[in-house]
């Protein structure tokens, strides 16, 4: 009988240290997910700029250079704005048809040249150049960010 109660010490025991071994196992994968958390936070949606240009100073109406909408973005903006007296800022943003169907405004605002930029957004973008033109009832340097989201 003692050599019973021997061995059956010895398997708690060893099993003791097993559960021991195998507690710095479980604790892994927590500190795994934190970081593939934060991996995965710089992998998020966010707006990206595209282009960032001041054109000016210009009156009356005056574009920018066309530009391409990358691949699998679906939402683009125009942010724009102006400093100066009490005109406004127009802004249109125009896209080019595919098979040879034009050119057309996507989307087009208007407010005050007061030093707060205004956005010209669309959702479900799919063609792929675009490019937007200014109006401006006096002269103003106009400066504006093309982003998308992604």
């Amino acid at each position: 009988m003692r050599l019973a109660n021997i061995s059956l010490a010895v398997v708690i025991t060893a099993s003791g240290s097993a559960l021991v071994t195998a507690a710095p196992a479980v604790a892994a994968p927590a500190a795994h997910s934190e970081v593939s958390t934060q991996a995965s936070s710089a992998a998020m949606a966010r707006w990206r700029t595209q282009r960032h240009e001041a054109l000016g100073p210009y009156k009356g109406y005056f574009s920018t250079s066309a530009w391409q909408r990358p691949s699998g973005v679906r939402v683009m903006q125009v942010k724009a704005r102006c400093w100066g007296n009490d005109s406004q800022l127009k802004v249109d943003l125009w896209f080019l048809r595919r098979w040879g169907g034009g050119e057309r405004v996507a989307k087009s605002g208007k407010w005050r040249c007061n030093g707060k930029y205004g956005i010209v957004r669309i959702r479900n973008a799919g063609h792929s150049k675009y490019w937007a033109t200014f109006s401006l009832s006096k002269k103003h340097t106009v400066e504006y960010w093309v982003q998308y989201y992604k």
